[in-house]
């Protein structure tokens, strides 16, 4: 069972070293890795190739982030498919192949997990447990996208992956199709697959979390009918769980 995973960089010569190696040291797994640059000026593609030649890269124009995550997954070639930032990383070696295994035993359309969130600086802020999702989906939270591998035939059902009018939340609006709308099966690995750096463009500033709640009463509301600022409220409250505000706030 072959995966792709598609990440998207700008001028990320700092972190891409790490991120390419955790998909690089992904054990025998027949892993693709594909990154979308766009127009780096820092040698993001360089270093992403010389530590992993096997690295299929793209440098199209895009119009934003989710254009880019599009244009990553449509040269992608693989059964299942994970979007992965370019300052984030799987947390260990056997995150690959735990993902395999869960799609083999329980014949599922998604497999998730756990997320480590950390300060640039490496505190641990938060430990996002997921959790299982009931059958009614998801009512006040998300999964963070580095977390979840879903089958191609899943996004193939959707007009693109990504809504690419959105700039924070086409990737809650995929997963109120596919998890609230469509009922897929998923499975959720009780566990951390990938640590995830705070600073992109959710988290950068709170006018960028206002803008995110605004983005996800839209997605809610354009794919459920109705209810998303309850939903939005439901997934702030989620959200405050966990935070450790010290790490948050730079002190211990």
């Amino acid at each position: 069972m072959k995966v792709s995973i598609v990440t998207v960089t700008k001028n990320s010569a700092k972190t891409i070293e790490r991120t390419v190696k955790s998909v690089l040291l992904q054990g025998d797994s027949d892993v693709e890795h594909v990154i979308k640059d766009a127009g780096s000026n820092d040698n993001t593609l360089g270093i992403a190739l010389t530590i992993n030649p096997s690295v299929i890269g793209s440098t199209q124009f895009d119009i934003g982030i989710y254009d880019a995550m599009n244009q990553g997954y449509s040269i992608s070639t693989g059964e299942i498919v994970a979007f992965l930032n370019s300052d984030d990383y799987y947390i260990d070696s056997d995150v690959i192949s735990d993902v395999i295994n869960a799609f083999h035993q329980f014949d599922c359309d998604f497999v998730y997990g756990d997320i480590t969130m950390r300060s640039a600086s490496g505190i641990v802020l938060r430990e996002w447990k997921s959790g299982m999702i009931g059958d009614i989906g998801l009512v006040g939270s998300q999964i963070p996208h580095p977390g979840i591998f879903i089958k191609r035939r899943v996004l193939d059902q959707l007009v693109l992956p990504f809504d690419p009018t959105y700039r924070i939340s086409a990737d809650l609006k995929q997963q109120l199709l596919i998890i609230n709308k469509f009922k897929l099966k998923g499975h959720y690995l009780n566990r951390s697959l990938v640590v995830m750096e705070i600073g992109g463009e959710s988290t950068s500033s709170f006018i960028s979390y206002i803008r995110g709640w605004r983005e996800s009463a839209r997605a809610y509301n354009e794919v459920i009918g109705s209810g998303g600022n309850l939903f939005v409220i439901r997934k702030v409250l989620s959200k405050l769980q966990g935070v450790r505000w010290s790490g948050l706030f730079g002190f211990r």
